[in-house]
């Protein structure tokens, strides 16, 4: 891993745990054990740490999502393949749910960032619209379409992680289902 890949790395598992208000470049340096200077040639402040793990994890949320759809024209299959990539990849990758979950929402991320990172979502965007063009989906405004689908996802995987119920298959199959239906048209 290259120096400024541990700064994200470390940088992630620090505001993760402490926050981004407790994480201070100092501490960022000796947990990557990395000379100050270091450091400052790759940001200059926490800030850009900050916006571009924001960025990265953006951009992998959009990715992830999308992953094995592009041969489904089935929009019910094509919905269910997205929840399951982004619920697994938040199973797979606790340090990016907390991220996204902690700071991902929080106004430390300033709105023009989040503009710009919105192309990473193009194509969730478009799936929700071609179902309202094809009248599959209510008529709703994308963005709250896009945000109530991973909403829950990410209520699912706080079931997981705290383990308030032990999720079998039909739990994640009813929740998936029950997402779908609250966007359709019957």
């Amino acid at each position: 891993m290259n120096k400024k890949s541990l700064i994200l790395q470390v940088t992630l598992e620090l505001i993760t745990t402490k926050g981004i208000e407790n994480t201070s470049l100092t501490d960022i340096i000796k947990a990557a054990d990395v000379a100050k200077g270091t450091l400052y040639h790759h940001f200059k402040k926490k800030e850009e740490i900050i916006e571009e793990l924001y960025t990265i994890l953006t951009e992998d949320f959009g990715t992830v999502i999308m992953r094995n759809t592009e041969n489904t024209e089935d929009g019910r299959k094509k919905y269910q393949i997205m929840w399951l990539n982004l619920y697994h990849y938040f199973i797979d990758n606790p340090l990016a749910f907390i991220f996204s979950e902690q700071i991902g929402r929080s106004p430390e991320i300033p709105l023009r960032l989040k503009e710009k990172t919105r192309i990473y979502y193009a194509d969730i965007e478009q799936f929700f619209r071609k179902r309202i063009q094809e009248k599959t989906f209510r008529q709703f405004n994308t963005l709250v379409m896009q945000e109530l689908f991973f909403g829950s996802v990410v209520s699912i995987v706080k079931i997981h992680e705290n383990e308030l119920v032990d999720l079998e298959e039909r739990h994640i199959k009813q929740a998936i289902e029950i997402s779908w239906k609250g966007f359709c048209r019957h």
